[in-house]
Parts: C-alpha cells; sequence; structure tokens
C-alpha cells in the first residue's frame, strides 16, 4: 500500500478542524452566575473529552476506516465501526463526568416546574453532530481518492506515450549506421559510440520525470551528428544552441520529435534549403525554432501518424500545462515550428 502523502489543503482543513473543536466548550460552556472556574466544571470537562473524542474518530475515520473498510466496500463492518465510535465518543464521557452537580434537580429550577428533556431531543444534536463529521470525512477522503487516481492515470498514460516515442528514435538511428556499414564508411564505429549514448540515456534517464537540460541536449546533438554523417552536404543543417543550460531540468525526449520530423519528411541534403534547428535559453525560457523544406516523398497517413507531435502536445499538457507556448505553422514548401518552454530549476 502507497504512504498517503498529505497535502497542504488537507494540513490547513485539519487544523481548521481541530481548532474548532476544542475551541467550542469554551465559546458553548461560560458560567458568568458563578465564580466557579470553568475548568473544574462537570459539564465543560464532559463536552471537552466529546470533542476531542470526536475529533480522533474524524482523524481515524479519514485515515482508516474509510480505506481500509469503507473502500474495500465492507460495508457492514463499517457501520458497525461507526456504532462503536458513536458509543465511545458519548459513552465514555457520560460515564466519566456526571452532570449531577452542575444541573439542578427534577422539579426545580429557581421555584419553577423543571422538566427534563425527552431521550431524543438530548441525542438528535449528538446524532446530527456526528453524522456531519463522518460525511465531511467521507467527502475529503473520496476527493483525496479521486485525484489520486486521475494523477496516477496521468503518469501512466505519460510513460506510454513515452515507450511510444523511444522506439521510434532507435529504428531510425539504426537505419542510419546500418546505411554507413554498407558504404563501409569510416564514421561507423563512431556511429555506434553515439548510438550508445543515446541508448544509455534512453533506458538508464527517459523514465524519470525530470533530466538536466544538458543531458538532453546531448541527445539531441547525438542524433544531429549521426545524420550528418550520411549526409554529404555538412551545411545543410544548421544547428545552434544559445545560453547556459547549466541548472535547468526538462521532461526528457520532449524536443526530440520536432527535430526529427525536419528530418524525416523534409529535404535534408540541400546547402540552399538547410534544415534550421536554434535552440535559445534565457533564464528559464528555452525557445526551440525548426525550419526545413517539405520533401516531395509522399508519405501514407499510417507514416504520418508516427509523427509523435500528438503524443508530445500531450505531454506538454500533462507537464507543463499554461507554461508553453507551441506554433506549428506552413506554407506551400515549408514547416515552421517553434516552442516556448518554461523550465524547472
Amino acid at each position: 500500500m502507497n504512504k498517503l502523502k498529505i497535502t497542504n489543503r488537507e494540513n490547513i482543513i485539519f487544523f481548521g478542524v481541530s481548532i474548532l473543536f476544542i475551541l467550542i466548550p469554551f465559546l458553548v460552556v461560560p458560567n458568568f452566575e458563578q465564580q466557579q472556574n470553568i475548568f473544574q466544571t462537570m459539564r465543560f470537562k464532559r463536552m471537552l473529552t466529546e470533542n476531542i473524542l470526536l475529533l480522533g474518530f474524524f482523524f481515524l475515520n479519514y485515515f482508516y476506516l474509510i480505506p481500509r473498510i469503507y473502500f474495500k466496500k465492507k460495508y457492514l463492518f463499517y457501520i458497525i465501526a461507526l456504532l462503536l465510535c458513536f458509543l465511545i465518543v458519548y459513552q465514555v464521557p457520560e460515564m466519566l463526568f456526571q452532570l449531577k452537580k452542575d444541573l439542578p434537580k427534577v422539579g426545580e429550577f429557581k421555584g419553577e416546574r423543571f422538566r427534563k428533556p425527552p431521550p431524543f431531543m438530548m441525542w438528535s444534536p449528538k446524532i446530527l453532530l456526528f453524522f456531519c463529521l463522518t460525511l465531511i470525512s467521507l467527502f475529503i477522503r473520496q476527493n483525496k481518492s479521486y485525484q489520486e487516481v486521475k494523477e496516477e492515470k496521468q503518469l501512466s498514460e505519460i510513460a506510454y506515450l513515452r515507450a511510444q516515442i523511444n522506439p521510434h528514435f532507435l529504428f531510425n538511428t539504426l537505419n542510419n549506421i546500418y546505411a554507413l556499414t554498407l558504404q563501409k564508411s569510416d564514421y561507423a564505429s563512431d556511429a555506434v559510440m553515439k548510438l550508445s549514448k543515446m541508448m544509455r540515456f534512453v533506458v538508464s534517464d527517459s523514465s524519470k520525470d525530470f533530466v538536466s537540460l544538458q543531458q538532453d541536449l546531448e541527445y539531441i546533438k547525438n542524433y544531429i551528428q549521426l545524420q550528418q554523417l550520411r549526409l554529404v552536404t555538412k551545411n545543410s543543417i544548421l544547428f545552434e544552441i544559445i545560453g547556459n543550460p547549466l541548472n535547468l531540468k526538462i521532461s526528457p525526449l520532449l524536443l526530440i520529435n520536432f527535430i526529427e520530423n525536419a528530418f524525416k519528411y523534409g529535404v535534408i541534403d540541400d546547402e540552399n534549403n538547410p534544415i534550421k534547428i536554434n535552440l535559445e535559453i534565457v533564464e528559464q525560457v528555452l525557445t526551440l525554432k525548426v525550419e526545413n523544406l517539405k520533401s516531395d516523398e509522399e508519405f501514407s497517413d499510417e507514416e504520418k501518424s508516427e509523427i509523435g507531435i500528438s503524443n508530445t502536445k500531450k505531454r506538454l499538457n500533462y507537464i507543463y500545462a499554461n507554461r508553453y507556448q507551441l506554433s506549428i505553422n506552413e506554407t506551400v514548401d515549408r514547416f515552421f515550428v517553434e516552442l516556448k518552454l518554461e523550465l524547472n530549476d
């Protein structure tokens, strides 16, 4: 079972409920007519004990009864547990502190006839308070459970999206190395080394929520250099990093999709129409700009679905909600991508 994490909102609620229940006896049992100390009256002692037990029930219900019994649909046991708690909360103080000394005798109340209230009138406020406290703790706990399930679902979807993206990188890189070996290029060994670094990053670091921006940029550099190894015209790729990536973190493998698409669906060996990749870091804002000439090659809908941009958008919405701006535009012959991202330090 996962360790329960207490949020700041819950701490505020718990603190407010605790203060309220401790203060109630001081507000409703003041003794203005007598000089007797309030702490010495049986009524005060009894109400304070009841409220402390009610507060204990609130936390017991929240942390144990609801998750261990109610959420497991053991409703009969839950009702029995509530009844036992109710009896403990109200019977223990009654046994410990009798009110005979504080209350007038039956039939005597300043010369007037006094009648003891019927049991229903005496117990109905207690039942109502206990019932409301049960509902409040149940509502807060169910809302927390819903948020935890929602968060787990989001994390699972992010992991799924990463799993979809990573093989795409590796397959393309392997194809590049295969082309180099067919050409018997001397750069094949260097390409294997770069692939090894990329795979190490994918296997060991891509599962993390965040990695250093330097690591992610190193992965991008290796990818671009692998692409350059098989190009005839070296100046057909213009790659530039401006700014200092130190002490900044980013969700891994988030930027590479925009860069990879430029190579996969653009013209990649034309010095007159180079692929332009610009990364600029200003304080904690990263701006990625990618521009490429469209390839004349036709791609099927199935191939286009592998681009991964939609998956990347989902990851951006999950991890960087309200902290990014993405613009993807195209003309008749060109693609333009611009991403602005507020990074973590």
